[in-house]
């Protein structure tokens, strides 16, 4: 055989080799990484105000994600009117090693959740959702999307067949965009067949350092009041329940 057809043989499956172990290798060190941040965040504030903690953790995803599965994975700090925490007792999130920047969460198990809302009284719900997805998307200058959507949640003294949250920072930076939404709802004396609302955070900049993981989230909401921003629903069908719902985190 001569050299020049040996050549158009092997390339190609030199070429396939050397790209398997271009990626093994920038998955390996992106894995290291990703494990040495994961032990520097347990038990201690991740962001400012904001701890986790976990029993256990297992890193994976090879070859092109990241994945961390936990068990008994738990939040806990100082939220916008006062302290919460939420648990939940499995936990999972997924990431690319490569390209934008969006991270997958999904929860299963028993999840547990306290905080203060706007009347300043303590709340809690404990629940057993169908599924538990949420997504983030960041940018340089920090978080720019979240969106929440759990099905068929059955917890103490509440029901709904879907509840979503959805944030998306406006690409100018001044405002927040806001949507919550239930359906069939039922609890707290509330009965309601749909309860969305969609809001505008006005005069959104002193929000910005808590998106970009430099602020606090009690500090970074009371300079927003202080600054003059407001939640303004822009429409919505029995919106009092899902502006409710906005009170412990604006």
């Amino acid at each position: 055989m001569r050299y020049s057809s040996r050549f158009w043989l092997y390339a190609p499956i030199t070429a396939i080799l050397v790209l398997a172990v271009a990626v093994a290798v920038h998955w390996w060190f992106a894995a290291q990484a990703f494990e040495k941040t994961l032990a520097g965040a347990k038990g201690h504030e991740a962001a400012p105000g904001l701890t986790l903690n976990w029993s256990k953790v297992a890193v994976g995803g090879f070859p092109f994600r990241l994945d961390a599965d936990f068990e008994n994975f738990s939040v806990a700090g100082a939220g916008a009117r006062g302290p919460f925490t939420w648990t939940s007792e499995k936990f999972a999130l997924h990431t690319l090693t490569y390209g934008r920047r969006k991270t997958v969460y999904e929860a299963a198990g028993r999840q547990h959740l306290a905080w203060v809302a706007a009347d300043g009284a303590a709340h809690r719900a404990n629940f057993l959702p169908g599924t538990l997805r949420a997504s983030s998307m960041a940018d340089a200058r920090g978080l720019a999307r979240f969106d929440l959507d759990v099905v068929d949640a059955n917890g103490e003294g509440f029901t709904a067949r879907r509840l979503q949250l959805h944030i998306r920072r406006d690409p100018d930076g001044k405002d927040l965009d806001v949507m919550a939404r239930a359906e069939d709802f039922t609890g707290a004396g509330e009965t309601a067949p749909l309860a969305e609302g969609y809001f505008t955070l006005t005069n959104a900049a002193p929000l910005m350092p808590l998106l970009d993981g430099k602020a606090s989230w009690p500090d970074a909401v009371t300079a927003w009041h202080k600054a003059g921003g407001r939640q303004v629903l822009t429409k919505g069908t029995r919106a009092d329940l899902a502006a409710r719902a906005l009170s412990g985190l604006f």
